[in-house]
């Protein structure tokens, strides 16, 4: 069985350093293979590209940006208004993923409005977001990129955030009906929303993606895709697409972790057992990346004696594994 990928967030990890590209250097000495960066729009993207490759690492995730964070926004997918602002984000986010190399944009959905009442406008923020997700799913398939929905908990961290179970994401999800869409599973979101996180994990898991060989394959519709089969690129006329063909090379899911109720690293005191949700993350049969983002507490290296234990148990996963 194949060990976990461990993929390090420099929005959360080596906050000691002063900015991303020495944050990715510090993650690839420290043995990771790959890191996320919620918003990485503040550097230009060949200077991440270069670090990340210096670094020796993939870039797995980045997240759509925030929209206008003097006036409170945390994304904008499902705000009524912002539609235009939404897809021009997109647009941007767009830009950095094929510049990155990076395969996952989280959509993220965005708060309710101030003043207003969560149960009133939940119908009308739907079917914005259904909205927006459909033109996402459109920009990311022609892309080859997959976009994720993120469950964000109300009870602690963001109480007017809108998508805040894996259940209403899940519904969403299937109401959409787009292949290259999927979940992103954050165990720390949905222990304080839901717990049951054995059930959740099993039951939710098959659309957080690479669970198992047809788990792993998505719809694509690229000419130039890299696995369809070579006699078909031959008959195909300039101009031409090959139609939809189930494909390997459009990976898909996420998970991420932080222990509960602090935010802390996984072996910090805490609710999880995250000995037992690893080896369970094994036995289901997941092959994503499992992101770190938590806070760290005190130096960054020093508190990854957790990571380095479990690659002395399992074995640290060869590049392509």
């Amino acid at each position: 069985m194949a060990p976990l990928r461990f993929s390090a967030n420099v929005s959360w990890l080596f906050p000691e350093l002063p900015g991303f590209p020495a944050r990715l250097r510090a993650a690839g000495s420290s043995g990771f293979e790959a890191a996320e960066i919620a918003w990485p729009y503040a550097e230009p993207p060949e200077v991440l590209a270069r670090a990340a490759q210096e670094a020796g690492l993939q870039l797995v995730l980045i997240n759509t940006p925030p929209g206008d964070r003097e006036k409170g926004e945390m994304g904008l997918g499902a705000v009524p208004g912002r539609q235009a602002a939404f897809r021009e984000g997109l647009e941007q986010a767009v830009r950095y993923a094929k510049a990155l190399g990076c395969p996952r944009i989280h959509l993220m959905a965005g708060r309710v409005p101030q003043g207003a009442d969560r149960t009133a406008v939940r119908g009308e923020m739907e079917t914005v977001f259904l909205e927006n997700l459909r033109h996402a799913a459109g920009v990311l398939a022609r892309e080859n990129l997959v976009g994720l929905l993120e469950p964000i908990n109300t009870r602690i961290t963001d109480p007017q955030y809108f998508l805040d179970t894996p259940q209403q994401a899940a519904a969403i999800l299937q109401k959409v009906g787009r292949p290259n869409l999927q979940l992103q599973m954050d165990i720390f979101h949905w222990q304080i929303m839901d717990g049951n996180l054995t059930r959740n994990i099993q039951e939710f898991l098959p659309i957080v993606g690479e669970r198992a060989l047809l788990c792993s394959f998505l719809v694509c519709c690229a000419a130039s895709c890299p696995t369809l089969p070579s006699h078909l690129h031959l008959s195909l006329r300039p101009q031409q697409e090959p139609g939809p063909h189930l494909c390997s090379h459009l990976s898909l899911g996420h998970v991420q972790v932080a222990q509960v109720p602090g935010r802390g690293d996984p072996g910090s005191p805490g609710e999880l057992n995250f000995s037992y949700l690893f080896q369970l993350l094994e036995d289901e049969g997941y092959k994503g990346f499992v992101g770190c983002e938590y806070q760290p507490q005190g130096d960054t290296v020093e508190g990854l004696s957790w990571l380095r234990s479990y690659w002395d148990r399992q074995g640290h996963p060869q590049a392509g594994q």
